[in-house]
């Protein structure tokens, strides 16, 4: 047998972290709500909007849906997340320059 994959998360405002697995990963984004979560960085939209084109040009979303957060220094609102698992089957965050 083999050993399932972990992710380590270390968040320096808590005390202790957990070891969470990864999410499931579907086989194809074919029929899928692809969302996309800006953190507000210089440039972080224009290369989720580009990676939303790429994606859409190789498979058949069903649709791609966009948050913005409200600054990059911040976590995103309970809001978004909330919006993000209830309506994304996956869902892509970037970066800025």
């Amino acid at each position: 047998m083999t050993e399932a994959a972990t992710v380590e998360i270390w968040d320096p405002t808590l005390k202790i972290s957990d070891v969470i697995p990864p999410a499931p990963r579907p086989l194809s984004l074919d029929g899928k709500v692809l969302g996309l979560l800006d953190n507000t960085k210089e440039k972080a939209g224009i290369f989720l909007n580009a990676l939303a084109e790429r994606i859409g040009e190789r498979y058949d979303l069903a649709r791609v849906f966009q948050r913005r957060k409200a600054s990059y220094s911040r976590t995103a609102s309970d809001e978004i997340i909330a919006e993000l698992s209830e309506t994304c089957d996956v869902v892509i965050t970037a970066m800025g320059a």
